[in-house]
């Protein structure tokens, strides 16, 4: 199994069930991509945050494609039309560095936009990767990747007060520290609140990156699809159970990620005559970033 492979599985078990829909020549070059993130990723959540300032400081100082290739190996294997827009890398470091040096959001719109430079650049890096230059469907392509992150940000409450850090913006539960979230039993229950809220707004971006999801190459719709239903159904299965996030993370066994993929595999088949129409006030929050609608 490649190293890609290997992370992707180990890293994120929704999208590789969804990643075996992917056609032969997309597999890698999404790999690559997913591969790079996860050890950027792993710069800022493992190291000290001294060691992780300086590495990303360096990396940021000469962000070119040879100095990316060097630093990421996978990176190597897309060729030259696959390689991702360095303003993409831009963004994605400035929310690796919003991480580093973590402060909670004081609203929803700035939390979209931590989404969207963590995320939805990504599903651009991604659109780069498999040679999607469809400006109108990249819009669709950024939300996938905020409703997912939004997702993640409510399945790892716990998780991620444990490093310090707190993602419910302040204008829904107040100015709080991390240590309070674990153990206040007020704050659990706002929180708790409005961690629904939160999951409201991300099937709002679910639901437009769905939209468009049939108008992607045919070797990568099938496989985009299924990971917005599956990290859409961890959502729904959260609201569901009303499990505490304090009880630890809300995932899909087996049984239920087949269940979804039956589901989305049958409603796949009808037809839709419509060309996707991207709603640009979802896009409001992220204004004047790269690739957006506005």
């Amino acid at each position: 199994m490649s190293d890609s492979r290997q992370i992707i599985k180990q890293n994120g078990k929704s999208f590789y069930w969804a990643s075996k829909f992917l056609g032969k020549d997309y597999i890698d070059p999404i790999y690559s991509i997913y591969e790079m993130c996860r050890k950027l990723d792993d710069i800022v959540d493992e190291q000290s945050k001294e060691a992780a300032i300086k590495e990303i400081g360096l990396l940021k100082k000469d962000l070119t494609k040879k100095s990316l290739q060097k630093k990421f190996e996978s990176l190597k294997r897309l060729d030259d039309d696959q390689f991702p827009q360095i303003k993409y890398f831009e963004e994605f470091i400035l929310g690796q560095e919003s991480d580093i040096s973590f402060r909670q959001p004081k609203s929803i719109n700035e939390l979209l936009r931590y989404c969207y430079r963590v995320a939805g650049v990504v599903g651009l890096m991604v659109c780069d990767a498999v040679n999607i230059k469809d400006e109108n469907l990249k819009f669709f392509a950024i939300d996938l990747g905020i409703a997912m992150q939004l997702v993640n940000i409510v399945r790892d409450i716990q998780e991620d007060a444990l490093r310090g850090r707190v993602y419910i913006p302040e204008n829904l539960i107040g100015s709080v520290s991390a240590s309070d979230v674990l153990i206040k039993r007020d704050l659990i229950t706002k929180v708790e609140q409005e961690k629904l809220r939160i999951l409201d707004i991300a099937d709002k971006y679910f639901n437009s990156a769905n939209y468009a999801i049939k108008f992607l190459p045919k070797e990568v719709s099938m496989a985009f699809g299924l990971a917005s239903n599956l990290y859409q159904g961890i959502g729904k299965k959260i609201i569901k159970k009303k499990q505490p996030f304090t009880n630890g993370r809300v995932y899909l066994n087996g049984a239920e990620k087949l269940f979804h993929t039956l589901k989305f595999v049958l409603k796949s088949k009808k037809n839709k005559n419509y060309q996707p129409i991207h709603n640009n006030m979802l896009h409001l929050p992220i204004k004047n970033s790269p690739s957006t609608n506005n």
